[in-house]
């Protein structure tokens, strides 16, 4: 975690659109990973990618009913010199449910093949790493 929030500007913000909600500064942002996605409840693999001309990471998430890392985030990185100023998450997964609780366990939610469609398949992404 660590080594994650030193590629952070003091400034630096996440946001996760159509979410009305984002976290900033650095340590807002790191105190959410850590209590959320970066928690350790979740296994993910990442992969570099570019989006739009800016650096971008691909997040999939581990699905243990396919035995694969499903597509979960694109996130696009906006720098400032040389760290992370911002970090736009295009989620693809299922935005539909009313239920708050329903975003803790967002990895677990069904795929949203519109916005899949629109991230991972426009940059070319493959939609599962075995």
């Amino acid at each position: 975690m660590a080594a994650c929030t030193a590629l952070l500007t003091e400034d630096a913000s996440f946001a996760m659109p159509p979410l009305s909600i984002w976290y900033a500064p650095r340590l807002i942002v790191e105190t959410w990973a850590r209590e959320s996605s970066l928690s350790g409840e979740w296994r993910w693999k990442v992969t570099p990618s570019s989006a739009n001309a800016q650096p971008a990471l691909a997040f999939y998430a581990w699905d243990e009913a396919t035995g694969a890392h499903l597509p979960f985030a694109l996130n696009v990185l906006t720098l400032r010199d040389d760290r992370v100023f911002d970090v736009t998450a295009f989620i693809v997964r299922s935005t539909d449910s009313p239920d708050n609780e329903s975003y803790q366990r967002f990895p677990q939610q069904p795929m949203d093949q519109r916005s899949l469609s629109a991230t991972y398949g426009r940059f070319g992404l493959p939609d599962r790493l075995d």
